[in-house]
């Protein structure tokens, strides 16, 4: 403002910048830009109707394996449920959409990284189920704290090497609106529910909390939301009954005496718990299978349209007019008439 005030009059022949030292051919240019960033979305109008779309989205899918899924509380069982379920959002993912795969019990277990090749992920889903043999005691309990570290964690380090980031470098993991989490599972989770006997008990159940706790917070600080399936029944059926069709000696003696009275069932509570830390809305919703005619289809359907990136972009329908071409052309005369309009002499200016 200053200089506007202080600079010397005009003479004969001189004249000012119409815009500052941008000169006019400065707002050509920038029309120009603004018209062929318009083109680059391909606008279409069917009437006089612009058609606004969304983006991508990146599920990351975490499929509970424990030995609890082995129930038939739902037919064929909790497992053979949840399968079908995941399997079903093939009919909502788009090109450009993301999908991985992480399957858990007491431990957790990458099977695919976020990516696009959805063939891919439905085969390791196929794939994916419960060990014949009970000798591997890490499929009777579920570790929700572990499994969600597990998580972040991966795609933190996905993230910095698509970054360009070394392995040991410090990476500063962004907040994503269009990432999330959609796990299957009846929800159990023993050791946030066990109740301790003992001094030593408390104690593991007071750090299991507060990891849990922790996860929590790296999940808000990335913007990362969790969205249940809840797989099973609340009646439940007993542990014990479980094992049956098993040999005793291929399974834990002491399980035999731990699950009397003991019965597996969908705990609601725990799994709704979660999205509401993360901030996931599941309101309006069945987001759980409680019987074999049922699904969730519309709550997923719901979840991945609902978190989709949004971009500036248009749709053209089969009967819509597409202008975006028009969009170019007048990109390409405003930008000629910002050349026009430069001065001549700034051309053979010598820097």
């Amino acid at each position: 403002m200053l200089g506007l005030f202080s600079r010397p009059e005009q003479t004969y022949g001189s004249k000012y910048p119409i815009i500052g030292k941008i000169k006019l051919w400065g707002v050509f240019a920038l029309a120009s830009t603004i018209l062929m960033v318009i083109a680059l979305a391909r606008p279409a109008v069917s009437g006089s109707e612009i058609k606004p779309t969304n983006g991508d989205v990146q599920v990351i899918v975490l499929f509970d394996n424990s030995f609890s899924m082995k129930a038939d509380d739902i037919k064929p069982s909790r497992l053979e449920i949840a399968r079908r379920e995941i399997l079903s959002i093939d009919s909502f993912m788009r090109e450009g959409d993301r999908v991985g795969l992480f399957i858990f019990g007491k431990e957790s277990h990458i099977k695919l990284n976020l990516t696009s090749d959805f063939g891919t992920f439905f085969d390791q889903v196929s794939r994916a189920g419960l060990s014949g043999s009970l000798s591997d005691e890490t499929i009777f309990d579920t570790d929700f704290a572990t499994a969600f570290e597990h998580i972040y964690q991966s795609l933190d380090r996905q993230d910095a090497f698509l970054e360009g980031k070394e392995y040991n470098q410090r990476y500063n993991p962004k907040k994503r609106t269009n990432r999330i989490v959609l796990v299957f599972s009846d929800g159990e989770d023993q050791f946030f529910n066990s109740k301790p006997k003992n001094e030593a008990e408390a104690k593991l159940r007071a750090d299991y909390v507060k990891k849990y706790d922790k996860v929590m917070a790296e999940y808000k600080k990335r913007g990362l939301k969790i969205y249940p399936v809840g797989i099973g029944t609340r009646t439940g059926v007993s542990w014990l009954f479980l094992l049956k069709g098993y040999k005793k000696g291929t399974y834990p003696p002491e399980l035999d005496k731990e699950w009397i009275g003991q019965v597996t069932r969908l705990d609601r509570d725990r799994l709704s718990s979660l999205a509401k830390t993360t901030g996931a809305d599941l309101l309006g919703y069945d987001w759980t299978v409680e019987n074999s005619q049922g699904n969730a289809r519309q709550y997923l359907g719901h979840v991945l349209d609902s978190n989709r990136r949004p971009l500036f972009e248009f749709v053209a329908g089969d009967n819509d007019r597409q202008f975006w071409q028009y969009c170019l052309l007048a990109a390409i005369g405003f930008l000629a008439l910002g050349i026009v309009t430069y001065p001549f002499q700034g051309y053979l200016r010598n820097e």
